[in-house]
């Protein structure tokens, strides 16, 4: 149930902790951003102000969240130092865009989402995830275990690169998983970091370079292969980005520009559906009823052949148990936002400038909006329950016009990987192993995360 935020007197300072006396809270937050803002939340409340060199405030009741994200998102666009670094990695397409050309941007994409398209990527999702399953037949018969982080980063490139990009990454892989959490976790360190660690040719800052070079080569050898193919089909990213005309010259777009546009989906388009099934199998394999009611729901909506598009809406627990594993480990868990004028939030003022800093980690765990808010509970998002659910309590893909363009491609792939490996394996926990979380731009497992498939019977 909503629950109404007393009236409270205007213009108040948002409170928060002291910190440091120079460097303020930034070094409890590099140490473990998602502690320290669930630890100020308890003690100061819905709005917390961290000093430092870098100021930000934390906003967690939904009803805030919803200000920042919806009714005045234009107030709150992306801080400058914050869509530069991500440029870095996406340069100035979709991603990393703000304003007039992130709408362009947008505009130039949507068409490869459109509800048809993204059904036609069924066909592709069952296939890699058939080849997957196939390879752990293997290590089931000898009884080994696999690293199901890697193995769903595989079958996650492997799948955006079949439908958005029309290319076959599977051999990709291996390069591209170490290249691709080594550049977060560097993005990450240079917006916690009080000296952009860019600016010094540190081993670190060579890594992070040479492994966007390498990305670049995968990219703009996609763009080329599409530029020269010739089929008919149009339907993937690339191409509909290849057949964009500018509506005064008639120009296309340059394989540069095209870059910039689908790089941010390379990098985000499998690294967070494979982080959400990594803590969906984790979770599954700590609840056992769980485990058997996906199974029987997989076996009920599609007995022994493989899944359609259709099926996906179908598989209504499955569906449940994503959206609960989203809940508790939000694959993007922070979003940041500047004030460009001053505004009001919740009774307190907020400055010019000022850095806002949304957590859905931390959202999805308010007491006053979830039961039992640290239990993994699939039937909380049953309709009668989640009836009344403030909009902004859970909000993994983001809200208000910025909403993940995405979210329907990945919302279709889970549930039917999750019943394709439900139908065959059962997948144990490594006896022992506990993931630690790695909050970087994405949440993560920060080792490798070892569980054994095991068949299941007919």
């Amino acid at each position: 149930m909503t629950k109404t935020i007393a009236s409270r007197t205007r213009g108040r300072t948002i409170p928060g902790p002291r910190g440091n006396l120079v460097l303020g809270s930034i070094r409890d937050i590099q140490r473990d951003n998602i502690q320290t803002f669930m630890d100020a939340w308890r003690e100061y409340g819905d709005i917390v102000h961290f000093r430092g060199p870098l100021t930000i405030n934390l906003v967690v009741h939904p009803d805030y969240v919803e200000h920042v994200l919806r009714h005045n998102y234009k107030n709150y666009p992306r801080p400058d130092f914050v869509a530069d670094k991500l440029k870095t990695i996406v340069g100035d397409g979709l991603v990393g865009a703000e304003g007039d050309q992130w709408a362009s941007s947008r505009k130039k994409a949507q068409p490869a989402f459109h509800p048809q398209i993204v059904e036609s990527y069924a066909s592709a999702f069952v296939e890699t995830t058939n080849e997957l399953l196939d390879s752990w037949s293997v290590h089931a018969d000898r009884g080994n275990s696999i690293d199901v982080k890697s193995e769903m980063m595989h079958m996650s490139l492997t799948n955006l690169g079949k439908t958005l990009f029309k290319a076959d990454w599977s051999q990709q892989v291996d390069i591209v998983e170490p290249i691709v959490a080594g550049s977060l976790a560097y993005t990450n360190k240079r917006l916690t970091s009080p000296v952009d660690p860019i600016r010094f040719p540190l081993p670190s800052t060579k890594r992070f370079q040479a492994g966007l070079s390498v990305l670049d080569e995968i990219i703009y050898k996609a763009i080329a292969d599409r530029r020269a193919a010739t089929d008919t089909d149009a339907t993937d990213l690339v191409s509909i980005l290849l057949n964009v005309r500018d509506e005064e010259t008639g120009e296309g777009m340059t394989d540069k520009q095209i870059r910039d546009e689908i790089s941010g989906f390379f990098v985000a388009g499998h690294e967070t559906v494979s982080s959400a099934l990594t803590w969906t199998w984790y979770l599954l394999s700590k609840h056992p009823d769980a485990w058997r009611r996906v199974r029987a729901e997989a076996n009920e909506v599609l007995g022994d052949r493989t899944p359609t598009a259709a099926d996906a809406k179908a598989l209504q627990y499955i569906n449940r148990v994503l959206l609960e594993a989203m809940r508790l480990y939000p694959p993007i868990f922070v979003l940041m936002r500047c004030a460009t004028e001053e505004d009001e939030i919740g009774g307190f003022h907020v400055p010019a400038g000022a850095n806002m800093v949304l957590c859905p980690y931390v959202t999805h765990r308010h007491t006053d909006f979830w039961t039992n808010p640290e239990a993994f509970d699939p039937d909380r998002f049953l309709p009668e329950r989640a009836a009344g659910l403030h909009r902004m309590a859970y909000f993994p893909f983001s809200g208000g016009p910025r909403k993940c363009i995405g979210n329907t491609f990945a919302m279709l792939q889970m549930p039917l990987v999750v019943a394709m490996v439900a139908q065959r394996f059962n997948l144990a926990l490594e006896p022992g192993h506990e993931p630690v979380i790695e909050p970087a731009i994405s949440l993560r497992p920060r080792d490798a995360l070892p569980m054994y498939p095991q068949r299941v019977s007919a």
